[in-house]
């Protein structure tokens, strides 16, 4: 999906979806800015034939004339404010239909990056993005439709009628309106990046605050909330200076265009006033520029205040798609086919990969046999999660291949490869929904009692049940409403639901209780058979019905055997066995 990244082009991307609407709108504002124009032309006719009737002594004739133009006047204002209420609607349409897309195409595009792109970014910041962009669109295309257009719009149709009246008059407004644009997009040039450093400490600021909030637990554990006032404070700061700094070249404009406008009050005025003098227009005319000079006045200054505030909008929006619409670090290839009817072997091919700039593995090779239990030990950094992320696709192989069933991952689409990799990770966090929702978010499709059955497998129904509102139980942001225990049971029943031939497990126990672990130990074996089986552990108790364990130490394949085996080796694992016997001993 290819979004424009310049605020104007996604504006018209946005706007394609509705261009009928659009066009309607913009057809109604045209007829808009028509009538106005009548109207002020009727107002002038108007005038000119009150003076004349009076000049003939109220004559049937003039009187005739008179009650045409105060027949008009009204009847022009209606059709004009019909038209304008028909934008209206038109408009409304338009906006709450943009809104919805901008939101579910930045949405949509967001939730494909990779999960490095995550790791490196606030979440409430991202999601505040998306709210900027939403909210600056609706206000950039409010502005141009009921704002910059009828000001544009009746500027032209003034400039005609003046020109038609008398050349003076219109060169006079043609050479103001050059000076105004002119002077106004110097000064909003040097605003605009005043705007974006707004808008971007803005976003960081909210996302400090979600950060702050998402980890209440341990600002309240350890007492530290007057450390997080002033460190959000810092942010806080920062943001109103910057603001101040917007804000102050934004007056600094409204002054600026208040000088023009009283300068074009003055100059029209006296320019008319002199060619009364002359005898080269009537009365009338100089009633006509009075109320144009009246309807641009306040339009002209609404503009300019207008103007500053667009800019903070088209800075908003280029913040957000600066960050969000940036190219996926991993994205599927042209033709990349799903994976099926999986087996479950899988070969790590002679990879290299690096991370940040530091290699972990190098020229690293691991085959595993479809239904064969793998089991990956070693110390912090030795780079058994990385093996893991690296056949989930959240990273790239720098060199070599990662395949499934003879099949290299990266001409699967991802979609497919993770349908057929069912995974239970160490730090297990849930969405804000039900407990069967998280459940069943290992099968979109699954009945209520295929869920209930998974959460039995996973140990997990006795205590859901004896929750107030059951499955129905919302868990709190990241399932904190849980134990950790309680998490990872949900995660386990998930698995059980998923059933793909591919298992990954992260110290999938680590959480649970002595009682508790003793039972889903039985459940996880019931669980690994027929498949591919991939077991983190800590726990090196939990590894030994594997058919193999793999010990990494740098990247590297130091060990490679059954428990006993390695246990009679001598090497790394009997050293760390050791340890952990010796530990539970102790205990």
């Amino acid at each position: 999906m290819d979004i424009p990244r310049t605020p104007i082009s996604f504006l018209l991307f946005i706007l394609n979806e509705s261009r009928r609407l659009v066009l309607g709108s913009i057809a109604a504002v045209f007829a808009g800015a028509l009538l106005g124009g009548a109207f002020h032309l009727t107002i002038k006719e108007l005038t000119d034939a009150a003076v004349i009737a009076s000049e003939q002594n109220f004559s049937s004739t003039s009187l005739r004339t008179l009650w045409l133009w105060i027949i008009a006047l009204p009847f022009i204002y209606f059709i004009s404010e019909t038209v304008w209420r028909i934008s209206g609607f038109l408009g409304m349409r338009i906006i709450t239909n943009s809104r919805a897309h901008t939101e579910k195409m930045l949405f949509q595009y967001l939730i494909d990056h990779s999960i490095n792109y995550f790791n490196n970014r606030f979440a409430g910041a991202l999601i505040n993005k998306i709210g900027n962009a939403s909210a600056g669109i609706e206000s950039m295309f409010g502005a141009f439709l009921w704002q910059f257009l009828p000001v544009i719009l009746q500027i032209i149709i003034d400039t005609a009628i003046l020109l038609f009246i008398n050349v003076w008059l219109g060169l006079a407004l043609i050479a103001w309106t050059i000076l105004f644009v002119s002077l106004n997009y110097w000064m909003v040039r040097k605003k605009k990046h005043l705007s974006y450093a707004v808008a971007e400490s803005g976003s960081i600021m909210r996302g400090a605050m979600v950060d702050t909030v998402t980890n209440i637990a341990i600002v309240h554990a350890t007492g530290h909330h007057e450390y997080e006032r002033k460190f959000i404070w810092n942010y806080i700061h920062d943001v109103q200076r910057k603001h101040l700094k917007s804000w102050r070249a934004s007056e600094w404009i409204l002054f600026a265009n208040g000088i023009l406008i009283a300068i074009f009050m003055l100059g029209m005025l006296a320019i008319t006033i002199w060619l009364i003098s002359i005898g080269a227009t009537s009365i009338g005319s100089l009633v006509l520029i009075i109320t144009m000079i009246i309807g641009l006045q306040g339009s002209l200054f609404f503009i300019g205040s207008k103007m500053t505030n667009t800019i903070d909008d088209y800075s908003q929006i280029q913040e957000a798609l600066m960050e969000l619409i940036i190219p996926y670090e991993i994205r599927d290839r042209s033709g990349a086919v799903a994976l099926s009817e999986t087996q479950g072997t899988i070969e790590f091919a002679n990879i290299s990969f690096a991370y940040n700039g530091h290699p972990v593995f190098q020229n690293f090779s691991l085959r595993i046999e479809a239904g064969q239990k793998i089991g990956l030990v070693g110390v912090s950094g030795a780079g058994k999660s990385t093996l893991i992320h690296l056949l989930l696709r959240h990273f790239e192989v720098d060199s070599g291949r990662i395949c499934i069933d003879k099949k290299d991952i990266r001409d699967l689409t991802r979609t497919s490869l993770r349908k057929n990799i069912a995974f239970v990770p160490q730090d297990v966090t849930l969405f804000h929904r039900t407990i069967a929702d998280n459940i069943r978010y290992g099968r979109l499709d699954a009945s209520d009692t295929e869920v209930e059955d998974a959460a039995h497998r996973a140990q997990a129904h006795h205590f859901i049940q004896a929750l107030p509102n059951g499955y129905s139980t919302y868990v709190g942001e990241r399932g904190m409403k849980l134990s950790g225990g309680q998490r990872q049971r949900i995660a386990i029943a998930r698995a059980f639901l998923k059933n793909a031939p591919i298992l990954i497990m992260d110290e999938a126990t680590s959480s649970l209780d002595s009682e508790s672990e003793l039972h889903v130990q039985a459940a996880l074996g019931e669980l690994m058979q027929g498949k591919t089986v991939l077991a983190i552990a800590h726990r090196l108790s939990t590894l030994r019905a594997m058919d193999r364990i793999i010990v990494l130490d740098k990247g590297r394949i130091i060990e490679d055997g059954t428990h006993d085996e390695l246990v009679d080796q001598g090497g790394l694992y009997a050293e760390l066995w050791r340890h952990q016997v010796q530990g539970f001993i102790g205990e």
